[in-house]
């Protein structure tokens, strides 16, 4: 019993020490990470502003990555101008696709639970400078330690109900304008309005992560005819 403890542990540490010794993510969709909004849009014309993002922190979706054998939209997540991860939306037809391009290019991962199923794989990868990696329900993520930090405070202001008072816009995104702190948003005269007939069934938007992950499935049906 002994032995086959010890004989587990090795290959859980040797499991480990692939994904820490291999060199970390350094681009996303075939851009640097670290390379600015401008070169996202130079390369992808099609980028998209979601809705949700805001001065601090935005998300660009693509319908499809480049130099892929298998359709992939994905999202860039940026920062202060600059590229510090993405997202890659998974599904029956992608999911094992991604799966082994990920495992081939960065060893096998330090975790992974229904790995033998790839539409349901919870698949985890970290290195020592911050950087992540994870396959986890229906989507791939893969982020800087700063872009994981900003990403959680931009979920966080979307959850909550003092979110960031200036969305800003695709001009303040590229030049990574950056006013004062976060300050509560105000509300439309139009919020305090009785709501007309034919909005009052009408479920309100959602905002942050949900918000972000229904706009992406509703964009992805209406540009590639996908019913979820």
């Amino acid at each position: 019993m002994r032995i086959v403890a010890t004989s587990m542990l090795v290959l859980a540490l040797a499991s480990t020490a692939r994904a820490a010794t291999s060199a970390p993510p350094a681009e996303f969709g075939g851009v640097e990470l670290g390379a600015s909004l401008h070169d996202v849009k130079a390369k992808y014309s099609d980028a998209s502003r979601n809705p949700d993002s805001d001065r601090h922190f935005q998300v660009y979706q693509v319908a499809n990555l480049h130099g892929e054998s298998i359709k992939s939209p994905g999202a860039f997540q940026i920062y202060e101008g600059r590229l510090v991860g993405g997202q890659i939306l998974l599904d029956s037809r992608n999911a094992q696709h991604w799966l082994d391009a990920m495992t081939a290019r960065y060893g096998k991962p330090d975790s992974c639970v229904y790995c033998y199923d790839a539409t349901m794989a919870t698949a985890v990868w970290h290195w020592d400078n911050g950087t992540s990696l994870k396959i986890e329900g229906e989507m791939l993520t893969e982020l800087t330690s700063e872009g994981a930090t900003q990403r959680s405070a931009w979920l966080a202001r979307g959850n909550s109900s003092n979110e960031v008072a200036d969305n800003g816009d695709e001009t303040s995104d590229e030049y990574a304008s950056a006013p004062g702190p976060p300050s509560p948003r105000r509300h439309h005269a139009e919020s305090h309005r009785a709501s007309s007939p034919a909005t009052q069934n009408q479920p309100a938007p959602r905002s942050g992560w949900r918000g972000y992950y229904d706009n992406l499935n509703s964009r992805l049906e209406h540009w590639l005819g996908w019913s979820k």
